[in-house]
């Protein structure tokens, strides 16, 4: 097998790391910014997150390699109004030594900076650095799909997560999953919309997750995906008149965030 990784860089909002549902816990209207210690800001609140412009991958460990382990670290890190990575320390490991191979690379990425008022603003943001080990039969599918859904592409990204989900291609990821499904419907991509309704109402098992999952069909419908209607109606009849509301807010709320932000 020969050893691939993707490269996947997800900016988030500092202290926003808890995974319930595997991922951040945050509501969707993208709420929290504001300065910390020391003049270093936290993204939202006015302050746009920082975009990896120059981002090469780490080397894959070679115990990590021979073990075929994989997995995802995330990092913590100041971007600095120049743009440059410091204060970088891991916030959740893998090990393996994938986290110092994943924060030896960050110290060379450079970023378009955070900005608050038009001005470049220092800023705390977490990364996620994911390690893949690759099928050679369907390596280059996978490669084109990672390129494209580096680059922003929704479709790419959607049909990504369907590959870690299943396990088509790829290791089968559920986190890697969620993460590519989040950031298509994050775009505005229906049928992502959709899909991460029907994920988060298959939870159903945390306060919130019939409210998020009724957000995501109220958007997805809205956007023209119609099978959205009968679902609203199977979810409404599980919530309270009082969930209903909150969830009808957050979607008229709703905009378009970047890729990284959480919408939990």
């Amino acid at each position: 097998m020969r050893v691939l990784f993707r490269r996947v860089c997800v900016i988030t909002l500092l202290l926003l790391v808890s995974e319930p549902a595997i991922t951040q816990t945050q509501s969707p209207d993208n709420t929290g910014g504001g300065a910390t210690t020391g003049g270093v800001f936290r993204v939202g609140g006015g302050v746009s997150p920082p975009r990896a412009i120059y981002h090469p991958d780490p080397e894959y460990a070679e115990g990590a390699r021979q073990e075929k382990f994989q997995g995802t670290c995330v990092l913590s890190l100041v971007v600095s109004p120049e743009g440059l990575p410091r204060d970088i320390r891991v916030a959740r490991p893998l090990g393996h030594g994938l986290d110092e191979k994943a924060t030896e690379a960050v110290k060379r990425w450079t970023f378009e900076p955070a900005r608050k008022d038009g001005k470049p603003v220092a800023v705390m943001v977490n990364v996620e650095v994911t390690f893949r080990l690759y099928n050679n039969a369907v390596e280059g599918e996978i490669i084109q799909l990672e390129q494209k859904a580096n680059a922003g592409n929704a479709k790419a990204e959607l049909e990504l997560s369907e590959a870690y989900f299943q396990g088509r291609g790829v290791t089968k990821d559920e986190h890697a999953g969620y993460q590519l499904l989040r950031r298509a419907a994050n775009q505005g991509l229906p049928k992502a919309q959709f899909q991460m309704g029907e994920y988060t109402a298959s939870q159903g098992n945390r306060p919130g997750d019939y409210i998020v999952a009724y957000m995501w069909y109220a958007l997805a419908e809205r956007n023209g995906y119609k099978q959205s209607k009968k679902r609203i109606k199977e979810l409404a009849a599980k919530m309270s008149a009082e969930d209903i509301a909150e969830a009808k807010a957050r979607a008229r709320n709703w905009s378009n965030l970047p890729s990284g932000t959480s919408t939990r």
